[in-house]
């Protein structure tokens, strides 16, 4: 068996991201005074709140209701406990007060998700293909809850480049067990990964993670959201 080692790079120094900023650009530059540089394979994790920056996501709450800015963002609110809602999202998520945050931001402002994770996922991956002649793949992510567990972790919000989900149906274990049911979600494992070098509190929105062997496709996040007629917890 191959030995494989996969590193998770964190990318220090960039700035505090603005409206309109060219993420590609700042990124390369940033990693060029890092003494890096991405390589073919590699999978950029950028974090939901710069795409939401550089797409002026950013919502004023002294002149936008909180409660307006939650029924815009939402299409179905399914539990409200004191001042926290769950909600889904117009993407499908479903999540903690649609996705709306608070922290990161100047007090009194509150970012909202992008408008299209996914094609902003793209439009990075396209975009450094262009100019470096690279092939990435591009997560971006953000930190949701579990039911049933304490605690939050990341998970992919938008993806280009990388094959969602990896399928073990109909396949079998070690012990010749026939696997049903056994999907991965890659897209998820590797957000989650990136986390261990973002902590909150260093500003780190960007991660590398290197030596990871995934299959190129054209999907993106929407394969691993539960249509209602499989969800069976709502």
């Amino acid at each position: 068996m191959s030995k494989r080692k996969i590193e998770i790079i964190p990318v220090y120094g960039l700035p505090e991201f603005k409206k309109n900023d060219d993420l590609v650009e700042i990124l390369t530059t940033t990693l060029k005074n890092n003494s890096e540089t991405l390589l073919n394979g590699d999978v950029v994790i950028v974090t939901q709140k710069i795409i939401s920056k550089i797409e002026d996501r950013a919502v004023d709450l002294k002149v936008t209701d909180i409660n307006e800015v939650l029924k815009e963002e939402s299409t179905q609110i399914l539990r409200k406990r004191g001042e926290t809602v769950i909600a889904r999202t117009r993407h499908g998520f479903i999540c903690a007060n649609a996705g709306i945050d608070k922290s990161n931001i100047d007090k009194g402002y509150a970012l909202l998700l992008p408008v299209d994770p996914n094609k902003t996922a793209n439009t990075i991956r396209r975009k450094i293909k262009a100019e470096f002649d690279l092939d990435i793949a591009v997560i971006i992510s953000d930190t949701f809850g579990r039911a049933w567990r304490k605690g939050q972790t990341n998970v992919a919000i938008g993806s280009s480049g990388i094959e969602p989900l990896t399928s073990y149906i109909g396949t079998t274990d070690s012990y010749g067990n026939d696997l049903m049911a056994t999907e991965i979600a890659i897209i998820d494992e590797l957000a989650g990964a990136s986390e261990l070098v973002m902590n909150k509190v260093d500003e780190v929105p960007v991660a590398i993670i290197r030596g990871y062997k995934y299959k190129f496709s054209d999907k993106s996040t929407d394969e691993i959201i539960r249509s209602d007629d499989e969800d069976f917890f709502l």
